[in-house]
């Protein structure tokens, strides 16, 4: 039976070293966290967020599978980090370990689990055999340390409190509606956002992740815009750390131009993926004393409800 990790499983995460599938891009270009120290991290305190479980495949060769999620204090979206296994096809200790991460996830207050997996992967088999379901196409870009395109004088400025509403507005009129069931807010404490203007109206919206290891950027544009190629380079251009840091750019199947922009440029094409997302049944167990008015002086002939405990 999947169960949390405990100090014992430790020893055994060095077989996994080079192992791990990580199935969340904000940890895999920008923060990159160790199996070892985050799986520790999640034993020494809850409030990191990290939750990692074990399942046994087999006792007599003590083969096991190891996943993690990831809750932001204050969050209602886990995120699934990584599954550690020495095989990836399709099992049913993935499935015991994934509803192992779900209900501890619903536990600390998820309504939802989310993933980023690869097309036609076997890790994609396993994450929809565990309910996982798919809600966008998209695909990672790795942008070079210059673009030079035109002018590179549009302008990218960073979002403040007096601009979040005008951003949100854009994001919610040009995300698709199965998305924002998902994904509702572009404005999040990890997450610098830029806008662009054009006479007096957002046109662009790009959500950057700065880490040790680099920057993933999420970037919506108007669809009726052009000169695309200009905002891209521009962007870039204002971007902070760029120049240290590589800058990774996650392109959705809905923003089809900016990957024909990426195209005319000559960036590399990334890998494909599936974002994918679980819904999550809360469990949770409540008392409530409550009095009715009209039954307060019936005869006693059955169980009184004026004050009934119910219990969920």
């Amino acid at each position: 039976m999947a169960r949390k990790i405990i100090w014992k499983d430790l020893a055994a995460l060095a077989r996994f070293k080079n192992q791990k599938l990580v199935l969340e891009n904000s940890f895999q270009y920008v923060y990159n966290p160790g199996l070892f120290s985050s799986s520790l991290l999640s034993m020494i305190s809850a409030a990191s967020g990290f939750y990692t479980a074990i399942e046994l495949i087999d006792s007599e060769t003590n083969s096991f599978v190891v996943g993690q999620f990831f809750l932001a204090n204050g969050s209602s979206c886990a995120r699934l980090v990584f599954l550690a296994a020495t095989n990836f096809k399709p099992h049913p200790a993935f499935g015991r370990l994934i509803s192992q991460l779900v209900n501890a996830a619903g536990e600390r207050g998820a309504i939802q689990i989310r993933a980023e997996v690869s097309d036609n992967s076997s890790e994609e088999d396993i994450l929809y055999q565990s309910g996982f379901r798919p809600y966008a196409d998209q695909q990672i870009w790795k942008l070079p340390r210059r673009i030079v395109f035109g002018t590179g004088k549009k302008a990218w400025v960073p979002v403040t409190k007096d601009t979040t509403a005008q951003a949100e507005s854009f994001y919610q009129r040009i995300l698709p509606s199965q998305i924002l069931r998902v994904e509702p807010q572009p404005v999040s404490p990890d997450t610098q956002g830029f806008i662009s203007w054009k006479a007096g109206k957002v046109i662009g919206y790009a959500g950057a992740q700065f880490g040790p290891r680099g920057i993933l950027v999420d970037l919506l544009m108007s669809p009726e815009i052009d000169l695309i190629d200009e905002y891209l380079s521009a962007l870039l251009f204002h971007l902070p750390y760029r120049d240290t840091r590589d800058v990774y750019l996650r392109v959705r199947s809905y923003q089809q131009q900016l990957s024909s922009a990426l195209e005319r440029i000559g960036v590399e094409p990334g890998p494909k993926q599936k974002a994918v997302v679980k819904r999550l049944t809360v469990h949770y167990n409540a008392k409530q004393t409550f009095r009715v008015q009209g039954f307060e002086n019936q005869p006693d002939i059955t169980t009184p409800i004026s004050n009934s405990e119910i219990k969920n």
